[in-house]
């Protein structure tokens, strides 16, 4: 047998090879579907990705073909054996397979979350049965991605036969022992090297990526195995330390103290619409087309910020921001990583200490996404989910309770709360798969070739709609303050939407009856600000913890910004100003609103603003990850 190791040992090294060929033809399949986001990619910068990503490619192959390769060189077995003629063929077929299909379903979800999957992905199916019920009409919607995969599979079976020739030379006599030794240290250093990405001090990991390409463009040269591999059992932060602990607190702190007046116990409700892009709202582009009529509305008489964003890109991620002001910077939600543990602030924490009833509100399956146990880690005493509303006659078939009746059964009970009260809902109905109910097919149709979202949109301001119809009929609708904003954005056709900085623009609406709370305000603002602004406005008695920034604080304009975080970049607005960060190297600076497209890089000629942004964000990055590593956000 172990005259025939040479031969195994280059069959297996051409089949490993020839994979890369079906790698590049999904990268392809990528690009082309998701071509509005990488509208300005030329061709050839497209084939310079397909060159650099094969280093990654080539490591997620060896890496998810590990067994394959350890069975492939064990030297028993001729070639025409059942061995290597069925089962070595058929476990290469089976795990590729498995692989093509992650790389098929993040074609699919990137525009909801503009990068690859990460290893979160294991705990986020987890939560709940979400999954299994909406797969059904994700396959019903995507049903061509089927026959791809089956033809990428087809594809590897023939690449796979191409390597199966009956006649084989192998060594004879005296030289077979040498030949068989050498042969396995040859592909055996090859195969270390190509699952390390080449002879570098450790091995690639996504963060490799930026070698090549901007942030925008790093998920057309990672693939999905990779990114999934490389960020299993990872720590999700690291500690920094840019500044000395005596000089971070001055340049930015989350120590915030008691704001001046005497404290106003008004109620609170915060409603957070599923999906709903600043995009996608009338009065907030000035579009003579609107989806959002109530909305529209409801700014004229509001306080609205058109430079708000969100923290995230999931619902996972913008619910802490909302509720907690706690922001995903990270690789993972917070929801689902190692620090899900940790001692949290939270409005409902804080305002039950003053005496606040506080409840939140979401008609879907109780266990989503695990924000019932996030409620009750962060305080809230009342949890109002599918269980709770037990009526499946309003259940929409896959994700939970029709926005119209939910947004009702939400002013009916808290009606019935002690004042004062803290309450916030969570809509459901503009998630895909786009449904809305069957009785306003024909008053919110789908107009010519619109995204399906924007017929879920109309139903849900028509929801909302309703929603303050009733609950303005209610004796404390004077005595209570509303924020409406967007868990993140939804999916978007327009290139500026799309892009690093337009996909977190969302609105963010203060409301409240006969006030003074009315305007247009142009601070940039996200959503971890929405706590500390609702505790000023109330003039909170005692001092808390908070990332976020009150939008009513105008003696420090530094204090109004807003960060995100994907694909291991950093991103800091403020002004007019937009800051990349890569680890620890600033990448690029762009003043977003003379270039919307971020295409003219300033660093080399706004150096002051650029040393500027990238202090505070280095300064937000330590304390960020000091303070959740550490357990210190109280």
């Amino acid at each position: 047998m172990l005259r025939n190791i040479p031969l195994y040992c280059r069959l297996l090294a051409k089949r490993l090879l020839l994979l890369i060929i079906v790698y590049e033809l999904t990268r392809v399949i990528f690009y082309i579907y998701n071509h509005a986001y990488f509208h300005s990619l030329t061709i050839g910068k497209l084939f310079y990705y397909m060159i650099a990503g094969v280093r990654f490619d080539l490591s997620a192959i060896i890496m998810t073909n590990l067994p394959f390769i350890f069975l492939s060189l064990l030297p028993f077995g001729k070639e025409e054996s059942i061995y290597r003629r069925i089962v070595l063929k058929t476990l290469f077929i089976v795990t590729n397979s498995i692989c093509f299909f992650l790389q098929l379903g993040d074609m699919v979800f990137f525009p909801f979350v503009y990068k690859r999957s990460t290893a979160d992905i294991f705990k986020f199916l987890r939560l709940g049965d979400d999954t299994t019920n909406v797969m059904p009409s994700v396959i019903k919607d995507y049903w061509y991605l089927l026959f791809i995969w089956v033809g990428l599979i087809y594809l590897t079976y023939l690449l796979y036969r191409i390597t199966e020739r009956k006649k084989r030379y192998s060594f004879k006599g005296q030289h077979y022992v040498a030949a068989s030794f050498s042969s396995y240290i040859v592909l055996i250093g090859g195969l270390i090297l190509g699952i390390r990405g080449g002879w570098q001090s450790s091995p690639i990991t996504n963060f490799a990526a930026t070698e090549y390409a901007p942030a925008h463009d790093i998920p057309l040269v990672i693939n999905s195995p990779f990114s999934i591999i490389t960020t299993y059992g990872v720590p999700v932060l690291r500690d920094y330390s840019f500044f000395s602990p005596d000089v971070l607190p001055n340049i930015y702190s989350t120590q915030h103290n008691p704001s001046k007046g005497e404290f106003r116990k008004l109620n609170v409700v915060t409603i957070i619409l599923e999906s709903f892009s600043k995009e996608y709202i009338g009065a907030l582009n000035n579009r003579h087309h609107t989806n959002t009529p109530f909305l529209d509305s409801l700014i004229s008489q509001s306080l609205v910020f058109d430079n708000a964003f969100s923290d995230g890109k999931k619902s996972i991620e913008g619910i802490p921001a909302v509720m907690a002001g706690l922001p995903s910077w990270m690789d993972e939600p917070f929801i689902t990583s190692d620090y899900n543990k940790d001692n949290i602030t939270s409005l409902s924490e804080l305002l039950s200490k003053t005496g606040y009833k506080t409840a939140f509100f979401h008609g879907g399956k109780n266990g989503t996404m695990g924000f019932d146990s996030f409620c009750k880690n962060s305080g809230v005493k009342c949890y109002y989910g599918l269980n709770e509303y037990n009526n499946n006659k309003d259940y929409d078939g896959n994700w939970g309770i029709w926005d119209e009746q939910f947004f009702q059964y939400f002013a009916k009970n808290i009606d019935t709360l002690h004042q004062p009260f803290y309450a916030s809902i969570f809509s459901l109905s503009s998630h895909h798969p786009f449904g809305i109910p069957a009785k306003y097919s024909s008053k919110f149709p789908k107009h010519g070739e619109e995204m399906e979202i924007l017929k879920c949109v109309r139903y849900s301001d028509m929801a909302l709609r309703e929603f303050f119809e009733t609950v303005s009929k209610m004796p404390w609708f004077d005595s209570t303050i509303f924020v409406i904003t967007a868990d993140h954005t939804g999916p978007s056709l327009d290139p500026f939407y799309s892009n690093r900085l337009g996909m977190y623009e969302i609105p963010l609406i203060i409301y409240r009856h006969n006030s003074n709370l009315k305007g247009v305000s142009h601070v940039t603002t996200q959503h971890i600000d929405i706590l500390p602004s609702i505790l000023d406005y109330l003039h909170y008695p005692y001092p808390f913890f908070a990332f976020g920034n009150s939008i009513f604080d105008s003696t420090n304009t530094r204090k109004h910004f807003a960060v995100n975080y994907i694909n291991n970049v950093y991103q800091i607005v403020r002004g007019p100003y937009c800051l990349q960060m890569e680890g620890k190297t600033v990448a690029a600076l762009y003043n977003y609103q003379k270039d919307s497209m971020l295409t003219s890089n300033l660093m080399q000629t706004k150096p002051m603003v650029c040393d500027s942004l990238s202090t505070l964000l280095e300064a937000v990055m330590q304390t960020y990850c000091g303070d959740v590593i550490h357990n210190k956000m109280k």
